[in-house]
């Protein structure tokens, strides 16, 4: 911090910064519970996402089996290859404290294929099935990223909060004191010159 002068002005502007560097603290605080509430919640749905994708995905295995059994892996590959690939995502994105988050509000897939070969119900359902998998699937990398920028601003919000709480409110209020004291004893050698000098005009 520095060595500061003992005078009375310095002492205001140390208070100050205590008064300013506490209303920061109690902020960054702040922020750092609300992230951490946010950090758990994601945490909570990613679980979920990842529980549904995995049985979306067993499910649409177990069809895609079955119309592999009924058509050939062969036909299945040829008929995989005139799916239609259209695809609509909606991003968008919410602000917590301050923080920019990733979101994918809804996920369109083209409901309509063209296939070069006639396909049976099994291989539809194996396609209906993996196109319901994916929504998710792109939801749950979304929480993801959000999850992970959610982690690295809580490290950053606690170390900031640690430096106030540990090391510059503590050396602001030192300092403040020791100025305070400084001040203390000026005013008693004062008093005690004007106690002296007016004790000798009355002889």
């Amino acid at each position: 911090m520095g060595s500061f002068k003992a005078t009375r002005m310095q002492l205001l502007i140390l208070k100050r910064k205590i008064k300013l560097a506490k209303k920061g603290h109690k902020l960054l605080k702040e922020k750092r519970d609300a992230l951490i509430l946010e950090f758990f919640s994601n945490l909570k749905e990613i679980k979920q996402l990842r529980t549904e994708i995995g049985n979306k995905f067993q499910k649409g295995l177990t069809v895609l089996s079955k119309a592999q059994a009924m058509q050939g892996i062969i036909d299945v590959e040829r008929f995989a290859l005139g799916v239609s690939p259209n695809l609509e995502i909606e991003f968008g994105s919410k602000k917590i404290m301050g923080l920019e988050m990733p979101n994918i509000s809804e996920v369109r897939t083209e409901e309509q294929w063209h296939g070069f070969i006639e396909s049976s119900v099994e291989l539809d359902n194996a396609i209906v099935q993996f196109r319901n998998f994916l929504p998710a699937l792109l939801k749950l990398s979304a929480k993801q990223l959000a999850f992970q920028r959610l982690g690295e601003e809580i490290k950053k919000t606690k170390r900031r909060v640690n430096s106030l709480e540990y090391i510059v409110i503590p050396r602001l209020a030192g300092a403040s004191d020791t100025i305070e004291f400084k001040l203390e004893e000026l005013e008693r050698e004062n008093f005690t010159r004007l106690k002296m000098i007016k004790s000798k005009v009355t002889k």
